[in-house]
């Protein structure tokens, strides 16, 4: 396959790709790392699969993918959890460089943030589907699916007016009740 060719499947694929990762994530940045993944793998395997399975592969191994990364933070958060506060620094330094490969200390706490955040963030969106679903579904498409104002207007059948008016208010809705929700995590 030629460069070219390639980044016409990228383009058409990695929106699809990315919210199949975020739908398992609930976290952006994590389904940006697991999209780019994804493709890599599949710059090394396309030459084994026929054009008509591309969607479907990629779909597939966006998913086991995002799996695999919420197994491996599990199981790091899990771990680091458990690890008594009374052992020696010895031990647990040889701990985490069994862990991780090196030393990476910080890497335990950015995981429980980052779990944290996306269990803060889940309930943010129910919360936001059960108060009002037009600005769940604004929510959804002009933040994890990245559409532009226009089309989400258009989509919706409103004015882009009316559409940041909506904006602006579920906005100031979010702050209201999530503020110190967010400031703590």
């Amino acid at each position: 396959m030629n460069d070219e060719r390639f980044r016409e499947i990228y383009q058409q694929y990695y929106g699809l790709v990315k919210k199949t990762a975020f739908s398992v994530l609930k976290d952006y940045d994590f389904s940006e790392d697991v999209a780019q993944e994804v493709f890599l793998l599949f710059s090394l395997k396309e030459h084994t699969l026929k054009e008509e399975y591309y969607r479907q592969w990629l779909l597939v191994n966006a998913r086991r993918k995002a799996i695999d990364f919420c197994r491996k933070a599990y199981q790091v958060h899990e771990v680091t959890a458990s690890m008594s506060p009374d052992e020696d620094e010895t031990n647990q330094d040889n701990a985490t460089e069994w862990i991780y490969g090196q030393r990476q200390d910080f890497f335990e706490d950015e995981i429980a943030h980052k779990i944290m955040l996306r269990e803060l963030t889940g309930k943010l969106f129910q919360d936001l589907a059960n108060r009002n679903s037009e600005w769940y579904e604004i929510m959804m498409r002009t933040v994890v699916e990245g559409e532009s104002p226009e089309e989400t207007a258009r989509a919706l059948g409103i004015s882009v007016e009316n559409l940041r008016a909506k904006k602006h208010r579920m906005k100031e809705w979010i702050k209201e009740h999530y503020r110190d929700d967010f400031e703590r995590a």
